[in-house]
């Protein structure tokens, strides 16, 4: 690739210098990006050697850019830029990980592409991926031309098409293989070849970890709870789950509780870096027998009982996310730690998983305290990240919908919330139904 800032070069506009703009930017070549807007531009310009603008210096000077929109809840910026007729944008959350900056290396490392130049190409989806990967493979492969197919017609892409001859609203042709390169294919048929190019984990060794395959099927037909940290939470329902005598998983601090219980999780799965970077002795001093620690921050090397797992940030909304069947490559990150839970647990064999805490009643203030099951549960110099309840919710969908396909019983033990997603059955019922009435006492 062209890291020179060269006239063929695609260049645009970063929206969003965040936490999110700034891990792109480290793993995005030099010279692609020609400014940043961001709302506190003015406090920041010191920060980078990049340009900091404004909305307004945008509209004013560099309109002829695209806009690549790394701000996680964008959907007022969205409205913004339509508002005013500008549709030449993309969200960063509709690249592989891999070029957000999540994943191992660059993405132009991982790239599983062998193209063959007898082959007519065209990359479905438009989105900043296919056009970096456009200009990346033109130059390896010496092609002439490679058309860019958007994966459905609308404002934007009408946009795009009229600004880039190579950007075409047109039915894929007989003879030309298709390089995947979008979310979703979108219900679009070809006679010919499909090369999916956009969720690549499953071929990249780096993300593999044997040692993780000791679990598969490990728990065969038995039951869990997954015990999350909504303010739900009591100390009494935890005795009651280590007197079910089931097994069961806990998320990030969950160990404040332990004061109050004798309970404790076989499994304690945390996948948040800002968790992971502030708490990470206390993590690793929790009382939990086993422990999957996400692989986006880094984890010491040879501890008892510590596992890395692969968090594969890969968002298919609006659509429902991808469920994982073998965490030894991945693990499906979907705003919800308890996502990646059920995938171990369904991994692991479990028959039967009772959710517990799951309130689904997040504040999107991020101040609010009452979120959790502790009042000191963001204790110390962390702001926590904003939930977003429509997109967690689709995430239960996809558990629910692989459940229902393979056999397994998900419950909702919390008591209230809003999660409906599943059906509900109480701490009590299913302590009855195991036989286990004179424990309630």
């Amino acid at each position: 690739m062209d890291i020179s800032g060269g006239k063929d070069m695609y260049q645009f506009v970063l929206w969003g210098y965040g936490k999110r703009g700034k891990r792109f930017m480290r793993n995005c070549p030099p010279g692609h990006i020609v400014s940043i807007i961001d709302k506190k531009w003015n406090d920041k310009s010191e920060e980078t050697d990049i340009p900091m603008i404004s909305y307004e210096q945008y509209k004013g000077m560099f309109k002829d850019y695209d806009i690549v929109i790394a701000v996680d809840d964008n959907a007022e910026i969205i409205q913004s830029l339509e508002r005013d007729g500008i549709y030449n944008y993309h969200l960063l959350e509709d690249c592989p990980p891999e070029i957000v900056g999540y994943g191992k290396g660059t993405w132009v490392d991982k790239l599983p592409v062998n193209l063959k130049k007898e082959n007519t190409y065209v990359l479905l989806g438009l989105n900043l991926y296919t056009m970096l990967l456009r200009e990346f493979l033109m130059k390896k492969y010496g092609f002439e031309g490679l058309d860019i197919i958007p994966e459905e017609k609308n404002m934007r892409s009408h946009c795009f098409s009229q600004k880039y001859s190579f950007v075409k609203e047109r039915q894929i042709q007989a003879e030309e293989t298709v390089l995947w390169a979008c979310r979703k294919i979108c219900g679009f048929k070809s006679q010919k070849e499909i090369e999916q190019i956009f969720d690549f984990s499953n071929v990249i060794e780096d993300y593999y970890n044997p040692k993780l395959e000791k679990f598969k099927g490990i728990c065969e037909g038995e039951k869990c709870f997954i015990v999350a940290t909504g303010p739900s939470i009591t100390s009494g329902d935890l005795d009651l789950v280590k007197k079910s005598g089931c097994k069961s998983f806990g998320v990030n601090r969950i160990y404040l509780a332990f004061e109050q219980t004798e309970w404790r999780p076989d499994f304690l799965v945390v996948i948040d870096d800002k968790i992971m970077t502030t708490y990470r002795e206390e993590i690793y001093a929790c009382d939990a027998k086993v422990k999957f620690l996400g692989d986006q921050v880094g984890i010491k090397r040879n501890m008892e009982n510590v596992y890395r797992l692969h968090d594969h940030i890969l968002e298919f909304f609006p659509d429902i996310p991808k469920f994982s069947e073998n965490i030894e490559r991945r693990a499906y990150s979907a705003r919800t730690v308890v996502y990646t839970c059920i995938q171990i647990a369904c991994y692991m064999g479990f028959k039967e998983i009772y959710l517990l805490g799951t309130d689904h009643n997040y504040e999107r203030k991020q101040t609010d305290t009452s979120n959790h099951f502790h009042k000191d549960y963001y204790k110390g110099n962390i702001k926590p990240d904003s939930y977003f309840k429509e997109k967690a919710e689709l995430a239960y969908r996809a558990a629910e919908e692989y459940a229902a396909a393979h056999g397994i019983k998900i419950y909702n033990a919390t008591r209230g919330g809003k999660l409906e997603v599943f059906k509900r059955k109480s701490l009590e019922e299913i302590l009855r139904e195991a036989g286990n009435e004179e424990k309630l006492g």
